[in-house]
This record gives structure tokens, C-alpha cells and sequence, in this order.
């Protein structure tokens, strides 16, 4: 176990390492969009236009297409030679290229066409146009993941992770330097950040492809409708499109459910089978989703997505051998790791949103009410980061096997879940209500898909992971604690723009927990707190040495 949990967490810490920088620009350019935008109808139309691009990104790019790719892909690779999968690869590509032309052209029909034909509100018809301009964001992104699979499948995780940072300078440079120059106007200034946004697709694009070329990618295309390869990849898609699909169009119902009954300034209230009633959620509501949401996506993004994509590979190659005990000792660390990190990660998310929240947003057009309310919904967001962290693991594990049939299914039972608990919460909950079902929704999914999968495969071992659990929540709890007890003594909120103080409001309980969470782990002999050091320790080690 130990070498191959030392190349997980090795890989891990690379991914994450480079994923940390795009993180932490991310807030920034969170920072300065809520400076500039605050959380109201402006930022309410950009924030659900660009969630359509990002949603075939997931259904197209590294979600359905790459979980379908990577196994087979893998598998060439073992069985057949790079040759012959570099021509799966370039036939991959051309397929998906055609698929998204196909897609852009109908949505920017939809996006255009709508406004003329029904009779919309201006907070709809900003959204649409902003929509059409943003398109093409989703073939460069598609492409750019495609791409970044193919590279992780070579075990070579840079250039695909170095993607996002590409994306945030591009934002920040297009909010800060170029908008301000060019309009005073909010909405026309978030036309000019999407425009940034498609120079920054492209971007991304051109660096992961200059790198597939240096790791031997043919020049030349290939593409041929009937080839195996491609029809395993369709195939195995399929289910997954189904299923992944249905969690998307449900995403894509809270931005409208957020938009449409939250209140705008000329109404408070709606008329329904001739009853007037009061909406639910005032105006930002959307606005507030989107920045409690990035907020809940650092550890997210930094370590769980970034161990998933690092387990990946390893649970196809195991898979595709037939190896069952190495691909559940993958599980196992895999698993191991998402409780070590995910449980402390979402719990300290919950005891310091508010600190949190004033230090990342509170400035400009950004009022402490806003504060509040993207409080509430990153305390309802990180209820789950654990599974969050877990669901991308199960799902790749699945994916290893060739089975997408059954995350599907379960996805698609999920959906009716999510859907009703969204309606019924934002009445007590407002846009909280929303954040909140996500998060059941996503924990119930996750304990799902472990029960399914280890009757499956056969359990890991599940021993080590109760042990794990067990010392991760006592440290947890520990920390939870010491950040309490951290802020209480601290100074209390600001009133005004005051930067340091609110830094230490949430530095202070930040560093002291993490020190007294690390600390009691090491104490407690939690078993990946050593294998994370042991891979800390040879990244930082020279390569002469290794």
C-alpha cells in the first residue's frame, strides 16, 4: 500500500498544489466582481449565463466524455500501444468537436430567438444575451478538457491543471484593468468580462494542445464514424449523459428558480390561480448562490477533485487488469483521504462563513446584508463537503469499471429529491433552502453509491476507514473549538472597510485550528496524515535525489 498511496498523494499534491493557485486567484476574481457588481440583477443574469457553458463542460467535457474516455484510452494504452491510441484520441476529438458546433449553433438560436418571439422582463432579457455571448466558451472548454484527459491518462497532470489559472487571469485582467476603461455601466461591463472569458477558452485550449504535440500527438486527423473506440466511448457516454445530464438540468433550475421568484424592485409579490403571493427570495438571490458556492469550491476544487483526478487513471488501469484487491486498496486510500480532509474542511467552512465572507466580498457595491445572506448559503453548501469530495471518487470508481448505468440511475433518482426539496426549503430557507438541498441531496447520492459499489467489487477495508473517521472526528471537533473559542476572543466585526482586522477574524481561528487539527491527527496516528507528509516531503525533495 505504501508506494502506490505515496504516487496518489504525490500526484494529489502536485494537482492540488497547482490547483491552490488558481483557487486563490479565483477569489480574487470573486473579490473584485463583488466589488464591482455586489449581488443584485447585473451579476444575477452573468452568473446564470456562464453556468451554461460550465454545464456542458461537465455533461461534455470532464465529466461524461472524459469518464467514458479515460478507461478506454487506458486501455490502449496498456494493450495496444500509443499509436493506436493516439488514433482513438484525434477520432475522439474530431466527434466531439462536431457535437459541439452542432450544440453552439442551436443554443445561440434559443439565446437570440427567445427575446423576439415572448415577452420577457429586462433581468431575462440581459441574461439570454449575455448567454449568447458566452456560447462559445463551451466549445473551447470542451475541447480544453478532452484534452487535459488525455494528458492525465499519460500521468502527466500540469498543463490540465494549470488550465484554470489561464481562465482566472483572463477574468481578473478583464474585471480590473479592461471594464473600468472602457464603460461605467455594470451590465456593459459584464459584457466585456465574457468577451474576456472567451479570450481566456481559447487560451487554455492552445496550451494543453502545445503540450500533447510535445508528448508525441499526431499532427494529422483521423476520424472514422465506425471505429470501435469511438462507439465504446459513445456507448459508454450514454448512460452517463443521462444521468449527469439530469443533475445539470437541475442546476440549471435553481438559477431559474433563484431568478424568477426572487423579488424585483417594481414587485414584491405574484399572482398564482388568483392568489397574491409574497416571493420567497429578494433580489441577488442568484448572485448569492454563485459566491457562497465558490466559496464552498476551494477545498473542493483544491483537494477533492484534484485526488479524483489523480485516482483516476490508477482505478482504470487496475480495473482494466482485473487487479480487484490493488483497485479496492485504491479505494481505500482514495476514501481515507476524502474523510481526512473533506470532514474538517466542511465543518471549519460552517463555524468560520461569516468571517470568511466579510474578508472576500465585503467592499464596493458588496453591502454587509449581502454578507449575511451569502453566509447562510455557504453554511448550507458545506454541510456536505464531505461527500462533495466522496461523489467525484465513487463516480470515477464506477467509471473505472465501465459501469455508468448505475451512477446514473442514482443521479437520476436525485434529481426529483433535489427538485422537491428545493421548492419546499426557499420558503423557510430563501436562497439558503436551495444551497441546503444541494448539500442532502449530494450526501444521500454519496452513501448510495459506497453501498452499491462495495456489493460490487467487495468492501475496502472498511476497518482502516472507521479507524480513520473516528480520529478525524475527534481532531475535527478539536478544531471546531479552537476556531470558536479563537474568534470569540478575537475583535468583533468592523464596521467599516477595515481589511486587517477582518483578515485576523479569520486568520487567527484559521491558523490556530488547523495547527491544533494537524497536531491531534498526528497524535492520534490518523494513518494519511503520514502519507500526506511523506508526499509533502518528496515533492519538496530535489529530483537528484528521487
Amino acid at each position: 500500500m505504501a508506494a502506490r498511496s505515496r504516487d496518489y498523494f504525490r500526484h494529489t499534491t502536485l494537482i492540488a498544489s497547482f490547483t491552490l493557485a488558481s483557487r486563490l486567484l479565483g477569489v480574487a476574481r470573486d473579490v473584485a466582481c463583488a466589488s464591482y457588481f455586489g449581488a443584485g440583477a447585473v451579476w444575477d443574469a452573468f452568473s446564470f449565463a456562464f453556468r451554461i457553458p460550465n454545464l456542458f463542460r461537465r455533461l461534455l467535457g470532464e465529466g461524461a466524455l472524459s469518464a467514458a474516455f479515460i478507461p478506454v484510452f487506458t486501455e490502449y494504452l496498456e494493450l495496444r500501444g500509443r499509436r493506436q491510441a493516439w488514433r482513438l484520441a484525434w477520432i475522439v476529438l474530431t466527434a466531439l468537436g462536431a457535437v459541439l458546433l452542432a450544440c453552439l449553433l442551436l443554443g445561440e438560436g434559443l439565446a437570440l430567438g427567445i427575446p423576439r418571439v415572448s415577452e420577457l422582463n429586462e433581468r431575462w432579457r440581459l441574461t439570454l444575451a449575455l448567454t449568447a455571448v458566452l456560447l462559445p466558451y463551451m466549445l473551447f472548454i470542451c475541447l480544453t478538457a478532452l484534452a487535459g484527459a488525455i494528458l492525465n491518462s499519460l500521468k502527466h497532470f500540469t498543463a490540465p491543471a494549470l488550465g484554470p489559472v489561464v481562465l482566472n487571469l483572463c477574468w481578473i485582467a478583464a474585471v480590473i484593468l479592461v471594464a473600468p476603461a472602457v464603460t461605467d455601466d455594470p451590465a456593459s461591463r459584464a459584457f466585456v468580462l465574457a468577451v474576456g472569458i472567451l479570450a481566456a477558452g481559447l487560451l487554455q485550449l492552445l496550451l494543453q494542445l502545445a503540450v500533447l504535440l510535445k508528448k508525441g500527438f499526431p499532427r494529422r486527423p483521423a476520424f472514422e464514424l465506425r471505429d470501435p473506440g469511438l462507439r465504446r466511448v459513445a456507448l459508454a457516454m450514454a448512460p452517463i449523459v443521462a444521468g449527469m445530464a439530469a443533475f445539470q438540468v437541475n442546476v440549471l433550475l435553481d438559477g431559474v428558480i433563484a431568478i424568477s421568484l426572487s423579488a424585483r424592485e417594481e414587485a414584491q409579490t405574484f399572482t398564482l390561480f388568483g392568489a397574491e403571493i409574497r416571493y420567497p427570495m429578494l433580489v441577488g438571490a442568484n448572485s448569492v448562490l454563485y459566491y457562497g458556492n465558490r466559496l464552498m469550491q476551494f477545498p473542493l476544487g483544491v483537494f477533492g477533485i484534484a485526488l479524483a483526478t489523480a485516482v483516476f487513471p490508477t482505478l482504470s488501469a487496475r480495473a482494466a487488469r482485473g487487479d480487484r484487491e490493488g483497485f479496492c486498496e485504491a479505494l481505500s486510500d482514495g476514501l481515507g483521504a476524502v474523510i481526512f480532509i473533506g470532514l474538517p474542511a466542511g465543518v471549519a467552512m460552517i463555524v468560520l462563513a461569516r468571517p470568511a465572507v466579510e474578508l472576500m466580498f465585503e467592499r464596493g457595491a458588496f453591502t454587509p446584508a449581502m454578507s449575511a445572506r451569502t453566509a447562510m448559503v455557504l453554511i448550507a453548501y458545506s454541510a456536505a463537503t464531505w461527500a462533495y469530495c466522496a461523489q467525484h471518487l465513487l463516480l470515477r470508481a464506477f467509471y473505472s469499471l465501465q459501469d455508468c448505468a448505475t451512477p446514473a440511475r442514482v443521479a437520476g433518482g436525485m434529481v426529483a429529491l433535489n427538485l422537491g426539496l428545493n421548492l419546499s426549503l426557499i420558503w423557510v430557507l430563501q436562497e439558503a433552502g436551495l444551497a441546503f438541498a444541494t448539500a442532502l441531496t449530494a450526501a444521500v447520492q454519496s452513501v448510495m453509491l459506497y453501498a452499491i459499489l462495495i456489493r460490487r467489487v467487495g468492501p475496502p477495508d472498511q476497518g482502516r476507514l472507521l479507524r480513520t473517521l473516528i480520529k478525524t472526528a475527534l481532531a475535527t471537533a478539536l478544531m471546531a473549538g479552537v476556531c470558536l473559542l479563537v474568534l470569540q476572543v478575537g475583535p468583533p466585526p468592523p464596521e467599516g472597510d477595515d481589511v486587517p482586522v477582518k483578515m485576523l477574524r479569520l486568520l487567527a481561528p484559521v491558523t490556530a485550528g488547523a495547527a491544533s487539527y494537524f497536531g491531534a491527527a498526528a497524535l492520534l496516528g490518523v494513518p494519511e496524515m503520514r502519507l500526506l507528509l511523506n508526499a509533502l516531503r518528496r515533492r519538496l525533495r530535489p529530483r537528484t535525489e528521487e
